[in-house]
């Protein structure tokens, strides 16, 4: 299990843990990890929320985490936004230029972080990391591999044992019934993304675990922001 877990840290990290656990027996922690990036931005955040700040935080916060998942995100958009045909869609993917639409989304979803990690409660930070990463396992419980190659091929198909697995780690959630709102909403946007993921490219690849981690935290902190600030 203590293998299991250091997988899905330095699946999900740039924290240097040592393990020969396969992708598909790490799935099941990777909300534990979720716990981990935001307990580090909320330590982060006690420094102080003026923008200058948050900004600091974030770029340390995307050095040791979330920059797999905004590559990710940035290579979707592009694959996405274009008009090839699904085979394209995989290459654009796959090569990971930055194009204009690319450049133009991060750039904005960026920006609305900035602000909105800003302003929620700090207990919507960690609450949004967790659930995001939880989005992430139910995505894959439905989802199928756009490839037979990539990181998609290798974290599924996801069992439903390694699904309830990881629902353990939502325990916590329980006694905070306000967190059930960011979960909702990341659980929603992961599916909805893993929808057009499959109309596009039939299946889902790494580059599009990567956008439904950051598109599902953004939308769960915006819930927080929404109805529970």
């Amino acid at each position: 299990m203590l293998k299991n877990i250091a997988g899905a840290v330095a699946f999900l990290s740039r924290i240097p843990l040592k393990s020969n656990a396969k992708p598909k027996d790490c799935v099941k922690h990777f909300p534990f990890v979720g716990y981990i990036s935001g307990g580090l931005l909320v330590v982060l955040l006690l420094a102080g929320r003026s923008i200058p700040m948050v900004a600091a935080d974030l770029f340390i916060l995307y050095f040791l985490f979330n920059a797999f998942y905004f590559d990710g995100l940035m290579d979707t958009t592009d694959a996405f936004m274009s008009q090839r045909n699904r085979e394209g869609k995989l290459r654009i993917m796959k090569v990971g230029n930055i194009g204009p639409m690319a450049l133009l989304v991060g750039t904005l979803y960026i920006i609305s972080k900035l602000y909105i990690v800003a302003a929620i409660p700090l207990w919507g930070v960690v609450a949004s990391s967790v659930s995001s990463k939880y989005a992430i396992v139910v995505a894959a419980a439905v989802s199928r591999p756009a490839k037979n190659d990539g990181l998609g091929a290798l974290i599924m198909p996801v069992k439903i044992n390694s699904l309830l697995w990881s629902t353990v780690y939502l325990v916590p959630f329980l006694f905070f019934p306000k967190s059930l709102i960011p979960l909702s909403a990341a659980i929603l946007t992961g599916i909805v993304v893993a929808w057009i993921s499959h109309k596009m490219v039939s299946g889902i690849t790494g580059d599009v675990f990567g956008a439904i981690e950051e598109i599902s935290e953004l939308f769960a902190m915006a819930a927080v922001l929404y109805w529970c600030s």
